[in-house]
C-alpha cells in the first residue's frame, strides 16, 4: 500500500511539475535540527526474546539543510541532506537467541562460540549516517505532508553489548550447553554500509521561517547482511525525529 501511494503521488508531482516553468529562485532553504527516538529491532518480536527488561534512548542528533519548492499552492517536491545518529539501550531476557559470542577463559585467553543462547542480553547500538531523503508534499493550511524515500550512508558503526546469567548451545539448540557468566559480542564491522527505506513527515508551519517537524523513517534493508548470523532475525532502522527547521530564504 505504501509503495502504491508513493508511486501515484511520484507520478501525480511528476505531473504538476511538467506543468510548471522552473524558477530557482523559488526554492526555500532550511536548516533542521533534531532529535532521533526508535529502534534498531525487527518487525515483529520473534519468540526467541521472552521479556524486554528495560531500554533507553542514546544521544541521537540530527542536523541538516533541506530544500523544498511549491510546484503549486497545495503540492511541493523536496530533498535534504541530514547528518543522522541512530541508537539504543536495550536488556531483554531471550531463549534459543542464535548469535556468535566471546568469551575469556582462565588462561586470560578469548574463545568465540556460535549457538543458541539463553539467559539476559544488553545490546547498545549507536549509528551515525548521512541521509538523503528526497520526498513530495501535500500542502493543507499550516500543515505540509511529505512521503518519499531516503538513502543513508553509513558513517561510523557500533553495535555491542554483553549476555550473562545463561549457557549456550554450540551450534545450535541440540548443541553442547556451555554455562555464560558474562561474555561479549561486537558486531560493528558487520553492519551494511547502506541503509533505504521510506520517508514519511509533518510539519507545522508558524510565520514564515519556523517549522515544527515530526518525521518517521523506517529501514526496507536489514542493517545486517542476511549471510552474518551473530543475530537470528532481521533488525530494521525505525525512528522517528522530533524537530524544527529554520527558514533561511
Amino acid at each position: 500500500m505504501y509503495q502504491i501511494i508513493l508511486c501515484a503521488l511520484l507520478l501525480y508531482t511528476g505531473q504538476l511539475c511538467a506543468q510548471h516553468a522552473f524558477r530557482i529562485g523559488d526554492i526555500q532553504h532550511r536548516i533542521t535540527v533534531g532529535y532521533n527516538l526508535g529502534a534498531s529491532a525487527p518487525f515483529s518480536l520473534p519468540n526467541t526474546i521472552r521479556e524486554i527488561k528495560s531500554y533507553s534512548p542514546v544521544f541521537a542528533p540530527s542536523i541538516g539543510y533541506e530544500a523544498t519548492y511549491d510546484i503549486s499552492e497545495k503540492w511541493l517536491v523536496g530533498a535534504a541532506l541530514r547528518f543522522d545518529v541512530k541508537g539504543m539501550e536495550v536488556t531483554d531476557s531471550v531463549q534459543y537467541f542464535h548469535t556468535i559470542i566471546t568469551v575469556d577463559n582462565a588462561s586470560g585467553d578469548q574463545g568465540t562460540f556460535e549457538g543458541d543462547f539463553s539467559g539476559t542480553n544488553a545490546t547498545t547500538v549507536k549509528n551515525s549516517y548521512l541521509t538523503l531523503p528526497v520526498y513530495g508534499g501535500y500542502r493543507l493550511g499550516s500543515w505540509d505532508f511529505k512521503i518519499g524515500l531516503y538513502v543513508a550512508r553509513l558513517l561510523n558503526g557500533r553495535f555491542e553489548g554483553s549476555v550473562s546469567d545463561g549457557y549456550i548451545r554450540k551450534g545450535d539448540s541440540l548443541g553442547e550447553k556451555v554455562l555464560i557468566d558474562r561474555a561479549t559480542f561486537d558486531f560493528a564491522e558487520q553492519i551494511r554500509k547502506w541503509d533505504w527505506g521510506g520517508h514519511l513527515a509533518f510539519a507545522r508551519n508558524f510565520g514564515v521561517h519556523w517549522q515544527a517537524t515530526l518525521t518517521a523513517q523506517v529501514g526496507a534493508q536489514p542493517i545486517f547482511p542476511s549471510s552474518f548470523k551473530g543475530v537470528g532475525y532481521d533488525l530494521h532502522n525505525m525512528y522517528v525525529t522530533l524537530g524544527a527547521a529554520y527558514r533561511l530564504w
